[in-house]
């Protein structure tokens, strides 16, 4: 009589029916080491591809048959166009393309490369594109000419590109979303056809470094009449503009110009009452009291609210509680005078996120009251540098049962209420504890047992010990940064038990000399990327990390010069 095993490793149906429900990568994974029907089975339904070593291609190409999304960002090595050529004729059906990464230019694909590829996946609606030096307008153009579907493309650093790129996107009938982001050939007057090239846009992200986007502005406003969101990063331009449109739901302004927008912003609400998300970052000049209750009193409909709000004060609070459908609250440099943020708790306000960034005066009375009234709904805290609360005031954040994300970067915050908020918020899987110096003993960290990612920068708590700790008690954690910290490469071999490890940051670590690192991108199979001290950029270790498949950043680290205590000099 057979078992129920055995019938179930051979049923296909049921199979598949469970295939389809799982979506964690250690899962698929584990289910794909069941048998050859189950393996089989896995790689018929993944329809994601993401591809760390052009090495690795011909294998993947073979096993995978239906993918529709491939990522190309993560190579640790050059493409060429022979790997393009492979991934365009084994799926002829791709949809989502993400090619380069901003860290690592893709020099040797080509534009013809580029071009032979789309002419084969013609099918593509979403690509990303970045980094790629020799991509030209005549890429651009034949992408907007075969891909009738496209839908989403985002340029970044594609130096290359000049406004014979804006304009070619005429042919992109379907073209809803636009990003330009970084080091583009563009000038003001090739973003002044932008709008009038895509009128059809429903988003645009414009990132364009050193170019007045005032022009840009002006063609959206005058041609994208059904445009809902707006992203805008810049250091020269005139929003003006922006009162013209009155369809937005979405308005993302990040600016360093030391110019008062307040007038513009009151327009911009007035004309846009159906927004939904507003951000706006000028620390040079903030927005006023008057511009912040003009915007609530407008948009009733704010889900988002998002400000350097060092000129408001407590009274601004009280009129942004009238925005009942605010979900995410951020107010950076906010100086409290005592009772205002109890008041956001008392009223009813359900909050998801809840950011501090810089707050100034803060009392524990008035985290726990915003605690205990906001607690079931909230997801993330932001307490960044946040100046006032003592360990009680900490203590109440595990009142959060929900708790996903924390940041308690440079505060006070001590081992017994991170014990606290470990014992209450058993859910939270990313924490931030950067320059935390009242913390004393790096076990306290391993209570919390669903952590996926943790930033421990300059902590003098972080030790070799500790390490070893963390990586036998949090079995899932992915991304770890331990910056400016002691630690050693005996406590990074500690790391080869953390299965799931994809991301180490370990700059500004002197004593980390390299084998540590060998080993651990050996033991752990998952791990991607790697963001290590620039004095190892021509040494031995880094081509045995690239045959592991890792991707490898340097960052500058003067520090990591200076010999070591013990008279030993750093690898430089």
């Amino acid at each position: 009589m057979e078992s129920s095993m055995d019938m179930a490793t051979r049923d296909g149906g049921l199979v598949s029916r469970i295939v389809t429900r799982l979506h964690d990568t250690h899962d698929l994974l584990s289910a794909s080491m069941v048998c050859k029907a189950w393996n089989d089975e896995v790689t018929w339904n993944a329809l994601y591809l993401t591809v760390r070593s052009r090495t690795l291609l011909p294998s993947l190409i073979l096993r995978f048959k239906n993918i529709t999304k491939s990522n190309l960002t993560q190579c640790c090595d050059q493409l060429e166009d022979t790997d393009l050529q492979m991934i365009s004729a084994s799926f002829k059906t791709l949809i989502t393309l993400q090619l380069g990464n901003r860290e690592q230019p893709q020099e040797r694909i080509s534009n013809i490369g580029f071009i032979e590829f789309v002419r084969s996946c013609t099918m593509l609606e979403h690509v990303v594109l970045s980094s790629l030096p020799n991509l030209l307008d005549s890429g651009i153009a034949e992408l907007a000419r075969v891909c009738k579907r496209l839908r989403t493309l985002n340029l970044e650093n594609c130096k290359n590109l000049s406004g014979n790129a804006l304009a070619s996107l005429s042919d992109c009938k379907s073209l809803r979303e636009l990003s330009l982001k970084g080091s583009l050939g563009f000038t003001p007057s090739c973003l002044s056809e932008t709008g009038q090239n895509c009128p059809m846009l429903v988003k645009i992200c414009l990132e364009i470094d050193f170019m007045d986007i005032s022009l840009g502005l002006k063609s959206l406003a005058l041609h994208c009449i059904h445009l809902q969101e707006l992203s805008l990063k810049f250091s020269l331009g005139d929003l003006g503009e922006l009162s013209q449109f009155s369809t937005l739901i979405s308005l993302h302004i990040d600016t360093d110009q030391p110019m008062f927008f307040d007038a513009l912003i009151a327009n911009v609400a007035a004309s846009n009452r159906g927004l939904k998300e507003f951000v706006y970052n000028n620390w040079h000049c903030p927005l006023s009291y008057a511009a912040t209750t003009g915007l609530v009193q407008n948009c009733k409909s704010l889900e988002k609210l998002c400000l350097v709000a060092s000129r408001l004060t407590e009274s601004a609070l009280l009129c942004i509680m009238q925005c009942r459908a605010l979900k995410c609250l951020a107010l950076q440099c906010f100086g409290s005078e005592g009772q205002g943020l109890a008041a956001i708790g008392l009223c009813g306000m359900q909050l998801k996120e809840f950011s501090l960034r810089f707050g100034r005066g803060i009392r524990d009375v008035e985290l726990e009251t915003l605690m205990m009234h906001s607690n079931q709904e909230l997801e993330q805290i932001d307490l960044y540098h946040c100046l006032g609360p003592s360990s009680r005031g900490f203590s109440t954040i595990g009142l959060c049962p929900n708790l996903q994300s924390l940041d308690l970067s440079w505060t006070n915050v001590d081992d017994l209420s991170l014990a606290t908020i470990a014992n209450g918020a058993k859910m939270l899987r990313h924490l931030s504890l950067v320059n935390c110096e009242v913390v004393s003993d790096m076990k306290v960290l391993s209570n919390f047992r669903a952590l996926e990612h943790l930033n421990v920068d300059q902590c003098p708590f972080v030790t070799d010990e500790g390490l070893d700790f963390l990586a036998a008690r949090c079995s899932k954690l992915a991304y770890l940064s331990l910056a400016s910290t002691m630690i050693t490469d005996t406590g990074l071999s500690y790391l080869t038990s953390c299965s799931s490890l994809r991301s180490l940051r370990i700059p500004y670590c002197r004593h980390v000399q390299g084998p540590g690192l060998v080993i651990l991108a050996s033991k752990c199979n998952w791990i991607q990327n790697l963001v290590i001290s620039n004095r190892f950029r021509n040494a031995s270790v880094l081509e045995d990390l690239r045959k592991h498949c890792c991707m490898v950043h340097f960052e500058v680290d003067d520090m990591a010069l200076i010999p070591f205590a013990f008279g030993r000099a750093a690898d430089v």
